[in-house]
């Protein structure tokens, strides 16, 4: 029988694009768009579409 391969998990942070701090970590599974996270370092409200 053969196994299934499994796609390999690729992890990255997403950097805030005013001051790069670090936001959050995603995958190459992960799919999102019109998300809003406000940066705790510059305090900017950034739209995150991945």
């Amino acid at each position: 029988m053969n196994k299934i391969k499994k796609p390999q998990l690729l992890r990255k942070w997403y950097r805030c694009p005013v001051c790069g701090c670090k936001l959050l970590i995603y995958d190459n599974t992960t799919s999102c768009a019109n998300v809003f996270i406000k940066c705790r370092t510059c305090k900017k409200e950034v739209k995150i579409t991945i």
